[in-house]
């Protein structure tokens, strides 16, 4: 499957902290100080790679400094516990990376936004509604499956892999997941997911919970069904009370894993000025990335010139 984009929305953190363990040794001397760069530098060569090959004009998403998911439950991704000494370490230098990346997209001319009282995955949200409204293809670029609740006929998610990317569109999701876009976030609250800390209900996995939705739609239909003893109960007689017992949890989980559309966000404006990008690259010593035909290609992310 190829497809060209008009909107290219990049996952920030996400992507910031999976090329940083990819480039995690190098570092270069700031104002006398030696400095981790790995993710700036990995995220600025995953961008022109992605944009090479998908086009459109690049947004970035970034995550907000508080998250209404941690109010609502706070063992969400882990968040009610003290980060070890190593962590904090590693938390402040991709925070200082960040900062460096953020001013240098600016430069680029890239629109940049950060959820208020939310995370990236909002942003992305808002964004690819704003899309749709434009009629406009969009393709999001993260690994974060959660992401793949957005896919419709003209949204698209690229997940970054060892080889190759993989593209998904409705069919994709619902081969690899076992349901519907729309029924992402449902799947993800009766199952669980590990890496948001999200426990699910017992003993149900992706298979059973992929099962039940397909047979009933929704959750509300689930609960009604294991409540009315149903004959045509698909799984195991033993989740009707697993479901009705954990109902209240259910409805906090399904929270915690639908992205919403309508949050709030703040911007960075865009400044562009390719004499900027260059010598924030050159201070870096990204030489590379400050040749002629790579700097071309990271002016081109911020769209046309106005």
């Amino acid at each position: 499957m190829t497809v060209r984009a008009d909107l290219l929305v990049l996952d920030g953190r996400h992507l910031l902290w999976r090329t940083s363990d990819a480039f995690r040794t190098l570092a270069t001397e700031v104002d006398g100080e030696t400095i981790p760069v790995g993710g700036v530098y990995g995220f600025l060569s995953v961008a022109l790679r992605v944009h090479s090959r998908y086009g459109g004009v690049v947004v970035v998403a970034w995550e907000g400094r508080r998250n209404f998911r941690t109010r609502l439950y706070p063992p969400y991704k882990n968040r009610d516990k003290e980060p070890d000494a190593e962590r904090v370490e590693i938390i402040s230098e991709m925070g200082a990376q960040e900062r460096i990346l953020i001013d240098i997209l600016q430069a680029m001319g890239v629109r940049q936004y950060r959820g208020v009282n939310c995370e990236a995955d909002d942003v992305i949200g808002r964004l690819v509604g704003i899309g749709t409204k434009c009629r406009a293809t969009t393709i999001v670029y993260s690994g974060d499956s959660d992401l793949r609740q957005l896919i419709n006929e003209r949204t698209f998610t690229a997940s970054p892999g060892k080889r190759s990317d993989t593209l998904y569109d409705s069919d994709a999701v619902e081969e690899r997941h076992g349901v519907p876009p729309h029924l992402i976030a449902a799947l993800k609250a009766l199952a669980g997911d590990s890496s948001d800390n999200i426990p699910g209900l017992p003993g149900i996995g992706p298979k059973t919970a992929a099962t039940l939705l397909s047979h009933y739609g929704c959750l509300t239909g689930i609960m009604r069904a294991a409540r009315g003893k149903a004959d045509d109960w698909p799984v195991s007689e033993r989740f009707r009370a697993v479901v009705t017992e954990n109902w209240r949890a259910l409805k906090v989980y399904y929270t915690l894993t639908t992205i919403r559309t309508n949050m709030a966000v703040s911007s960075t404006p865009p400044r562009r000025s390719q004499r900027e990008v260059l010598r924030l690259l050159r201070a870096l010593r990204f030489r590379s990335l400050a040749s002629p035909a790579e700097l071309h290609g990271l002016m081109k992310m911020g769209g046309p010139r106005k």
